[in-house]
């Protein structure tokens, strides 16, 4: 099937805005690429670490790129016909919101091409010449044909495409639907059933009423924009439940132990052909996609630990697309027409998770003083060099119904932290310790700036940089005092951005932040029948403005912009709620 027959709209649920933005691998190993330790090094930092680098080692930092002796693929493999080199600062190896995951740089764009949903949000043009970006207020089908509601808005029905296979050759069925949101509901590892709500709170909503028809049943009509937003993303991934189910044990109900680490359980657009844990992965078109072949058919995941070697490798043309990339860089990659810098900002925040549950964050009095302590003009000038944006809310400001009033604008003032600190009962300075991910530069110097800026105002900060994975599970255990990190809400529905980083129990709320003042301001917006409406605007006001500037338990600092880049020679960069670069539905010239 041709992929621009496919795109036919299914519902559109509103008019859209503008944007505010012009384990043992189960694989064959490849022949292992060794990447020099000068490759390896650290060197792109912002300018709270100058790049210090001897000319002797830039010689040869450029020399190993030049001739693709690293990790990096020679230039003429790049531009292969229809293979793309994606150049990431590490491989992921969980997919799914159903196990324990690390959200790496390229999590969201492995899993994408490697999984399928029943719907999508359509990819229509945007205002940048070579980039699309999602409409965020429409639904179209991938595995299912199409979907009807019901005259009560309570049912949706999902009729599937018939004859699609999984990698292990079983056809797609309503039962791997029903299953898959089972295992997303079942498994103690599974974040869903944090997200989806209200929406979707139970397996019992899905019934399969014949071979290749589902229906989904919501409590109330105003949750359809919710049901759908959450199917068409990461959320609503589905399974190849026959595979899956084979591998299941009793102590593994769920097989979620068994698809650790393993890619080949779902129906998406891609299959991996190959892993070299830790250095490359490749992944080869999937000829039974529901959407038709990719023109896209290889992608070469390469694992370059810095920044700064991601964009010389897009800049050299050793590679297609660069991800997590710095501020810095990006702006350099600007002016070379061979690159295409996405200019639309991500949905995405910036913000610093205070840990309500251990001192010194357990003092409301705290909190609020560590608002103003945060010197937030700098952290865009200076670490994002003006690729982001002080944003100091959740919610998208674009929205329709949306209602600003009241809600933080936060200054740096190290006078009034001090005198809050002291009014508290604080005589000398707060240790505070603020737990980072590694993997991010952008993220670490961030925290540096805010150790800076924070002891001028009476607060003495230690930042501790840990791998991305010990980093999450620390913080979602409830081990750290703080942590800053970044990230976008997948679905961009009031209900969900809410609750995404607040509900108590998830792995996610590493605020360990449980208000039942709060979520009964968000079931009074969940209960309005147009969540997008004036009324819905005004009634997830009161339930922002009592999260960030009545408890505080989060501070966000920014909106940034995408950090990603691609050759030019690509046509079709997708701005995603995800901020994942869809390579199924991009060409090359």
């Amino acid at each position: 099937m041709d992929q621009a027959a496919a795109r036919t709209t299914l519902s559109s649920y509103r008019k859209r805005p503008k944007g505010p933005f012009h384990s043992q691998s189960p694989y064959p190993p490849r022949a292992r690429l060794v990447v020099p330790a000068i490759i390896a090094s650290e060197y792109a930092v912002s300018s709270f670490r100058k790049r210090i680098l001897s000319a002797t080692a830039v010689a040869l930092s450029v020399g190993l790129l030049a001739t693709g002796c690293s990790n990096l693929a020679p230039s003429t493999e790049a531009a292969a016909d229809g293979t793309v080199v994606v150049v990431v600062p590490e491989l992921s190896t969980q997919l799914s919101f159903d196990t324990s995951y690390a959200i790496t740089a390229s999590y969201f764009d492995t899993s994408l091409a490697l999984n399928a949903t029943l719907i999508r949000k359509p990819y229509i043009e945007s205002d940048q010449a070579g980039t699309t970006e999602q409409d965020l207020y429409n639904f179209e089908g991938v595995l299912a044909e199409d979907y009807t509601v019901s005259d009560d808005g309570l049912t949706y029905t999902f009729n599937l495409r018939e004859g699609i296979m999984s990698e292990m050759g079983n056809e797609l069925t309503s039962e791997d639907v029903v299953w898959s949101y089972q295992r997303k509901f079942g498994a103690a590892t599974s974040i869903v059933p944090y997200v989806t709500a209200p929406a979707i709170v139970s397996a019992d909503q899905f019934v399969a009423t014949d071979k290749y028809t589902v229906t989904v049943t919501v409590e109330k009509p105003a949750y359809g924009f919710t049901l759908l937003s959450t199917m068409a993303d990461i959320t609503g991934d589905i399974y190849d439940s026959t595979y899956l189910k084979e591998n299941a044990t009793d102590a593994d109900p769920w097989a979620t132990e068994f698809t650790s680490g393993r890619y080949d359980f779902g129906f998406g657009a891609y299959t991996v052909e190959s892993v070299d844990p830790g250095s490359e992965m490749v992944l080869v078109a999937n000829e039974n996609y529901a959407l038709g072949t990719p023109e896209i058919t290889r992608i070469i995941q390469r694992v370059v630990p810095d920044a700064g070697n991601r964009a010389q490798a897009l800049k050299n043309g050793d590679a297609d697309v660069a991800l997590g990339l710095l501020a810095a860089d990006l702006n350099e990659l600007e002016s070379d027409d061979s690159v295409l810098v996405p200019e639309k900002a991500r949905n995405g925040y910036l913000v610093f998770s205070l840990n309500t549950k251990l001192a010194p964050f357990d003092d409301l009095a705290v909190r609020k003083a560590f608002t103003s302590a945060i010197d937030y003009d700098q952290i865009m000038s200076e670490v994002y060099q003006g690729r982001a944006v002080k944003k100091n809310t959740m919610l998208s400001t674009d929205a329709p119904g949306y209602d600003g009033t009241g809600l933080p604008d936060w200054e740096y003032d190290p006078e009034a932290t001090k005198a809050a600190l002291e009014a508290a009962g604080y005589t000398e300075n707060v240790p505070v310790t603020i737990s980072v991910s590694n993997e991010n530069q952008s993220i670490s110097d961030l925290a540096v700036s805010i150790k800076s800026s924070a002891l001028a105002a009476g607060f003495d900060v230690t930042v501790e940089a840990l791998p991305a994975t010990q980093m999450q599970e620390k913080a979602a255990g409830g081990q750290v005092q703080a942590t800053i990190g970044n990230g976008e809400a997948i679905s961009l529905t009031p209900s969900y951005q809410l609750q995404l980083l607040t509900t108590p129990g998830s792995s996610s709320n590493y605020a360990q932040w449980d208000s039942p003042t709060f979520q009964a301001l968000v079931a009074a917006g969940d209960a309005i029948a147009d969540p997008l409406s004036e009324e819905g605007g005004k009634a997830w006001n009161a339930a922002e403005k009592y999260w960030l500037t009545e408890e505080v338990p989060h501070i966000f600092l920014g909106q940034t912009g995408s950090d990603s880049a691609v050759a030019s020679t690509l046509d079709g960069w997708t701005w995603r709620t995800d901020h994942a670069v869809d390579l199924s539905v991009m060409t090359q010239d």
